[in-house]
């Protein structure tokens, strides 16, 4: 008989089953990242607690399936963590437990996110039948820090974040990603020592930005958000915004690789993202449902 449990106490066999089915792309969930160290570094980001926001599923005392949530009500999204199933009946387990995480999303949200690897058909699957549609194909890249190919020249002014650019930099933000995981000011909240807001300046003008930071639980970097105004395109002002970004998070000795994730179809982003090095870890779907 399946059981449905809250994770609260049992976060330690939360991580240990997640991390070992997200190394399999025909389970992976995008949202938790590989490995035990992303795990819990992503995790402990959640601002709905796990203990309160992940269900588990068991079956003569084995876990069987997880699924969780996390929400954020002042940019309207809801991220479904799962589902993650190890059992003969995938979909009757996966239904059971999305049943169950329903009510733990806040009231008020109307935007839930599903995220997996193109060959999770499985999840896929789920999505579709449960109202959700494909709403982007994502190709996540690593750039591992022995393949880093560093660009010398560069002509571009890139400085650290400056308040007075912030109305600039929150216009450029929501032109570029109008339903990005992070508001402008959210971001600038969350800058510290691990965290860098790169800007791209000329005479008082931004003309570009990047968002990145290092993950010491993992030995990663990841950038979160980078791009430039679409007047400077084809100045090679997005690859000296990167090379900032990428010569900070490397030069931690613990960094041992950098990620990002871009639009599949964006050529042109692509190619800038290889000639430093970055090669394709996967292909990711996002799937999006809008709760009226």
């Amino acid at each position: 008989m399946i059981t449905i449990q809250p994770c609260a106490g049992q976060l330690d066999e939360l991580v240990n089953f997640v991390s070992r089915l997200n190394s399999d792309e025909g389970h992976h969930i995008g949202f938790f990242g590989e490995g035990e160290a992303d795990v819990r570094a992503s995790l402990a980001e959640c601002l709905i607690p796990p203990a309160e926001g992940f269900c588990m599923a068991r079956e003569d005392g084995q876990v069987v399936g997880i699924f969780g949530v996390d929400a954020d009500p002042e940019i309207d999204r809801a991220w479904l963590f799962g589902p993650l199933v190890e059992h003969v009946d995938w979909h009757e387990v996966a239904n059971l437990l999305y049943a169950e995480i329903l009510p733990l999303i806040p009231a008020g949200i109307h935007h839930y996110d599903i995220f997996c690897d193109e060959q999770n058909s499985r999840t896929g699957d789920f999505a579709l039948q449960h109202g959700f549609s494909l709403h982007s194909v994502n190709a996540v890249l690593t750039l591992a820090r022995e393949n880093y190919h560093s660009t010398a020249k560069r002509n571009t002014e890139v400085i650290d974040f400056q308040e007075i650019f912030f109305e600039q930099f929150e216009k450029l933000h929501r032109s570029l990603f109008p339903n990005a995981y992070f508001t402008a000011r959210q971001m600038v909240e969350k800058l510290d020592k691990h965290h860098r807001l790169f800007l791209a300046v000329e005479q008082g003008r931004l003309l570009g930005y990047q968002f990145c930071k290092i993950e010491l639980e993992s030995r990663s970097g990841y950038v979160d958000f980078i791009g430039t105004a679409s007047s400077v395109r084809g100045r090679g002002i997005g690859a000296d915004l990167l090379a900032s970004g990428v010569d900070w998070m490397l030069s931690g000795p613990s960094t041992r690789k950098i990620d990002l994730t871009v639009n599949a179809d964006n050529e042109a982003a692509r190619s800038l993202y290889q000639k430093f090095g970055f090669t394709t870890n996967r292909v990711m779907r996002g799937y999006r449902k809008r709760i009226d």
